[in-house]
């Protein structure tokens, strides 16, 4: 039986590739089954992966497979988000939340140099910092999106709702992206552009969660911060002034006060009045298409509830509803989906107007060269 054939990776881009990964080398052996000890060799250089294990180091660690025939290891950019969590907790991200930073930060690139080329307008994001009110910053927000109260309250349910809110900050020059991080990764995150800011979405959470995601991200934007963010926070000492402020412009931005305090006022509350339980949050809730958490953290910056709501929210109102998966969805629909209109538009225009190949779309892409044209004559209806 002949020996097994070898592949000559370069032992300083395997390290890189590994250290770039965030996993442990403990979870990379054990993920493409050998001992540790052998993966250290090869990423010393004292010996070498067969092509069946090559294979799988570069399926775990998510790089091409040539990558780790490279001469030396690439020239990347760091990862400049700042990992948000509860004050004293320390954490780093990890792999998943690595993997999918790298890549919207490779979307981002591209995308802005595109929109520099094709001499679009830079896109409509205040700017405030942490000091200013954030629910006077979510009204000039809100002004910038073009979408009423009238608006929400006619759509048929936060997944609708979730669509039309992501078109709106698409429309004003945003990228909204939706990852699959898992459950045990970060909310979202945000990485800021002045030609492309991106706002990511986790997947693992149910619509109305993503919708107040997608504005706490967007409060990230607006005070020119990159961030990936655990899970809402609790106000207490050990809260990040940056996050309380992103829950509370994304809470402002998605139930305007007046609003707000004519539907209570309707459910017999005043002024003054304390709120003791989650009935008229819900009913808030299923009103504005969002999610419980938003509800009542509205409800306390208007006075109208203590913290002590907030701690009575199920564990489980978060949660996506058993079942579904998406099933029978092209790869093609699976890219739109993940990606969005404005970055399809983008690369449409792109093409349109030869600052990109028709192949270099369809790669970036990752989708098959027939459903091309379909996605064009989509593009061009949306603009």
């Amino acid at each position: 039986m002949g020996r097994a054939t070898e592949v000559p990776v370069t032992p300083s881009v395997l390290r890189w590739a590994i250290e770039e990964s965030g996993y442990s080398t403990e979870d990379i052996a054990h993920a493409i089954g050998v001992r540790s000890a052998l993966l250290e060799q090869w990423a010393a250089g004292d010996s070498k992966p067969t092509l069946t294990h090559a294979r799988k180091l570069a399926s775990k660690l998510h790089r091409p497979f040539a990558a780790l025939l490279l001469p030396a290891p690439p020239e990347s950019r760091p990862l400049l988000v700042e990992f948000r969590h509860p004050i004293g907790d320390r954490r780093e991200l990890n792999p998943d939340e690595r993997r999918y930073v790298r890549k919207a930060s490779r979307f981002q690139e591209v995308l802005s140099w595109l929109a520099r080329e094709l001499e679009i307008e830079r896109p409509q994001t205040p700017s405030a910092s942490i000091d200013d009110d954030p629910v006077s910053v979510a009204r000039v927000a809100r002004d910038v999106l073009r979408i009423s109260t009238t608006d929400q309250e006619a759509w048929t349910s936060p997944s609708a709702a979730f669509d039309e809110w992501r078109t709106a900050l698409e429309r004003t020059g945003h990228l909204a992206f939706l990852f699959s991080l898992g459950k045990d990764s970060s909310r979202g995150f945000s990485l800021w552009d002045d030609f492309a800011p991106v706002v990511a979405v986790n997947t693992a959470w149910n619509e109305s969660a993503r919708i107040f995601t997608l504005f706490h991200e967007m409060g990230h934007l607006i005070t020119r911060t990159s961030s990936a963010c655990l899970e809402p926070v609790r106000a207490t000492s050990r809260t990040d002034p940056v996050e309380r402020w992103c829950e509370r412009f994304a809470a402002a931005v998605l139930m305007p006060t007046k609003d707000v305090e004519t539907t209570l006022r309707q459910s017999g509350w005043r002024p003054g009045g304390q709120i003791t339980t989650l009935a008229i949050a819900k009913n808030l809730a299923t009103r504005y298409k969002v999610s419980l958490r938003a509800a009542v953290i509205r409800l306390i910056e208007l006075n109208a509830a203590a913290w002590a709501l907030y701690d009575e929210i199920p564990p489980i109102s978060d949660k996506k509803p058993p079942g579904g998966g998406g099933g029978g969805r092209s790869r093609t629909q699976i890219r739109e989906d993940q990606f969005g209109d404005r970055v399809t538009s983008l690369l449409v225009s792109a093409v349109e107007q030869d600052v990109l190949s028709r192949s270099q779309a369809i790669e970036f892409l990752d989708i098959p060269d027939a459903t091309f044209d379909e996605l064009a004559q989509t593009g061009r209806r949306r603009r």
